[in-house]
């Protein structure tokens, strides 16, 4: 075929593929969207205009790139429901044990991504067997060329003088959410603005006079959060007690107290909650950084960074963390997970929070005899834990962050603890299964401490870290809820995540039923453990406030909505946005706010 109609036909199909996959987390198609797309397309299939031979193999290879590069990318959106930012290649230690939640996504239509590529080996073949075909050089189409490369500058201007011509090309690059550059731009457009960002972006913010006085001013409000007639828990009932933080992965507050087949999924944890103190409305805050932002929210009562995991881009600032202040008290501070020390780059991050010591996977016997899912199994990691916990000093405060009810909560029929009924091999059931699973060994390793009379001196705290069921479930739930639930119903009952405390010096159970979020974690237990405050939090100690609102973010796991008191759903407010661009600022600058 003509050498103009190959470079049509694969500009054509990279233009399809790219806007295909730009617009799969959107409700419509941007003009400026589709401009750069086209252009991006023509611009790198026209060199095959300049190529005297093998302008199709040139042509073949950059089509497999693309092909490679859209289908990695809806991979990644279709998993996450979030564009793929520049920061995540910070975060390459991550893939090895996400490999396996991320390609569970992949189905057999995937295939469409390589079409052209197929269609392409198809004609080859046939050439190859019915002619002679060889390669014979071509002329340089120079006109050609250089009329695409002008209509392709073209097409890329258009939005751009469009929008000063209108007033608004302050607008350009703004971007208010995740997706903005996405919708914009397009996927190439996203891609290019957000490495242009990241390169940008590296160095220690400095504040101005005026941001700083904007940043205490907004610390030391007490705005959008209402005192309570009396505290939950008389302060400092906590101190001197050892504290024992479980962040249970993937748990959510719907399957507390619930049954399937007849059998409850989380009977430890309904132990605990029947004995103890918990909230039912308590929200995961969380972005791109997942399990490492609930961590970041609970010690520090900051809000993860808009774009990437904070723990890879700011590993070495000062957290104000609460485990700096246990640790001036005295406190040996240690944290235990059964993954990799890099996993979410924990090992670098730790000892800025104020953790003595963290062990990883590496610290742990006989890991292939025990590994489940991402990494250890929760059985092992209790029990191996166990025995880490009783070589510390005591008081200590430790944190433990658990694995195997991690998605796509697959466990060996042989290592299954209930019988889901109806629910078996679906994804609810999977998840009724590694959540059973993970209590169950939570439960043996309480009553270790028990037995060892370590639970009068202990103060358990169990909270999830993000949602591991999502709308795509909803169905699911709604059956085996055996009532439909809404949009506004999925939102508010459907996304909380358990905090539940426990300890002996709880006489009766209380149960919390207003909103609170992981931001809120710290100062509250700061009041309960008589620890001093810390001028940078922002959240409220839920032990003498409760909060009008709660707002969630918009990243992995999670959309970006306002919940308040009355469980109504809403959108943000200016001031939603100011927290978050303060605590943005925080962690950017080092906590450089202090006016001098």
């Amino acid at each position: 075929m003509n050498r103009l109609i190959w470079f049509c036909l694969f500009t054509l199909a990279a233009f399809v593929k790219l806007t295909g996959v730009s617009h799969y987390l959107l409700d419509s198609l941007s003009k400026g969207a589709l401009l750069v797309s086209l252009s991006f397309s023509l611009l790198v299939f026209c060199v095959m205009l300049l190529m005297k031979r093998y302008f199709l193999w040139y042509g073949a290879i950059l089509s497999l790139i693309i092909s490679f590069y859209c289908w990695s990318s809806y991979l990644y959106m279709d998993y996450f429901h979030t564009p793929f930012s520049s920061y995540v290649a910070l975060q390459t230690s991550n893939l090895s044990g996400m490999s396996e939640s991320i390609f569970s996504q992949m189905a057999g239509w995937h295939v469409l991504f390589f079409t052209d590529l197929i269609l392409l080996a198809g004609w080859m073949l046939y050439e190859k067997l019915n002619t002679s075909y060889t390669a014979t050089a071509l002329n340089r189409r120079l006109k050609p060329f250089a009329a695409v490369v002008v209509l392709a500058v073209l097409f890329l201007s258009l939005k751009p003088i469009s929008m000063q011509v209108n007033g608004k090309g302050h607008l350009l690059l703004k971007k208010y959410t995740s997706d903005s550059h996405l919708s914009n731009y397009g996927l190439v457009g996203h891609q290019a603005i957000d490495w242009i960002e990241f390169l940008t972006s590296q160095q220690v913010l400095e504040l101005s006079a005026d941001e700083k006085e904007e940043i205490n001013e907004l610390l030391t409000s007490e705005d959008r959060a209402v005192p309570r007639e009396d505290p939950l828990l008389m302060p400092g009932l906590f101190e001197g007690k050892n504290l024992l933080m479980i962040q249970f992965e993937s748990l959510q507050q719907f399957v507390i107290g619930q049954e399937v087949n007849g059998q409850e999924i989380t009977p430890t944890l309904n132990r605990l909650v029947e004995s103890g103190l918990s909230f039912k409305n308590y929200y995961p805050q969380t972005a791109e950084g997942n399990s490492s932002d609930a961590e970041l929210l609970v010690f520090n009562s900051l809000y993860p960074l808009k774009e990437g995991s904070t723990f890879f881009r700011y590993p070495m600032v000062d957290y104000p963390s609460i485990a700096k202040d246990f640790k001036e008290e005295g406190y040996t501070t240690t944290a235990f997970h059964g993954d990799e020390g890099t996993f979410w780059n924990r090992d670098a991050v730790y000892p800025s929070m104020g953790f003595e010591r963290y062990y990883d996977i590496d610290d742990y016997k006989n890991v292939e005899d025990h590994a489940l899912g991402m990494g250890l199994s929760d059985e092992a990691f209790f029990i191996q834990s166990f025995n880490h916990l009783q070589e510390l000093p005591k008081p200590y405060m430790a944190s433990l962050i658990t694995l195997t009810s991690h998605t796509p909560f697959l466990i060996p029929e042989e290592e299954k603890l209930i019988n889901v009924g109806d629910t078996k091999h679906s994804s609810l059931g999977n998840y009724f299964e590694s959540i059973h699973y993970t209590d169950h060994y939570l439960g043996e390793f309480l009553k270790k401490l028990e037995e060892e009379g370590e639970m009068e001196d202990t103060v358990v705290v169990v909270y999830g870290d993000h949602n591991g069921v999502f709308k795509e479930t909803k169905n699911e739930v709604e059956q085996w809820n055996g009532q439909s639930i809404t949009e506004e119903q999925w939102r508010t009952d459907f996304t909380s995540v358990p905090f539940i405390v426990s300890s002996n010096d709880l006489k009766k159970p209380i149960h919390v039923t207003d909103v609170a979020g992981q931001i809120d974690t710290a100062p509250t237990l700061r009041d309960w453990f008589g620890l001093p405050e810390e001028s940078t939090a922002l959240g409220h100690n839920m032990n003498r406030f409760m909060n009008e609102d709660v707002f969630l973010l918009r990243g992995d796991y999670g959309e970006r909505i306002v919940i308040g008191q009355d469980h109504k759903v809403t959108d943000y407010q200016p001031a939603h946005y100011e927290t978050l661009e303060v605590s943005e600022r925080l962690i950017k600058s080092n906590f450089n706010h202090i006016t001098k």
